[in-house]
């Protein structure tokens, strides 16, 4: 007779947070000329006074070595529609396309985030990265991108 394997704790756990829907973000960050930016869906607020706001970065990510070395990033909270700049972002990059404006925002998001850095903590496999929100630009009152039960998602 041949044995069932049973779930993970790591596998019953990317199942469970699946079941959790969240916005999808965007966070950019220069350092030397260098730009880098990545999709998170780990994005959350801190605290109102002063206005802090999280994201958790993988040890591995690109960006993390630009947010370590600059002082400044950005956060864009995604509109529904804008999936593909989502995916740039995921590795799963579209030619052609530079999604990042000069001032690290995304065009078209419903809100960007301007953050000084606020301090670095470690998190496991990832860094709790901590932003101090200098500044807010809104954009416009679109539904936002939700990712829930790994795929984008539409809100009725």
């Amino acid at each position: 007779m041949e044995a069932v394997s049973q779930p993970t704790l790591s596998e019953l756990f990317k199942r469970a947070l699946a079941r959790w829907p969240s916005g999808v973000t965007i966070v950019a960050a220069e350092a030397d000329g260098e730009r880098r930016g990545m999709t998170a869906s780990s994005f959350t607020s801190v605290s109102l006074e002063p206005p802090l706001v999280l994201v958790c970065v993988d040890e591995n990510a690109n960006l993390l070595e630009v947010l370590e070395r600059g002082e400044r990033f950005a956060i864009s909270l995604l509109a529904e529609g804008q999936q593909a700049v989502s995916d740039h972002f995921a590795g799963r990059s579209s030619s052609g396309l530079e999604p990042l404006s000069p001032d690290l925002s995304v065009e078209g998001a419903l809100a960007t985030l301007y953050c000084a850095k606020w301090q670095l903590y470690p998190g496991g496999d990832h860094r709790i990265v901590v932003g101090r929100v200098e500044a807010v630009r809104l954009g416009g009152a679109e539904r936002p991108l939700v990712y829930w039960n790994r795929g984008y998602r539409t809100l009725r």
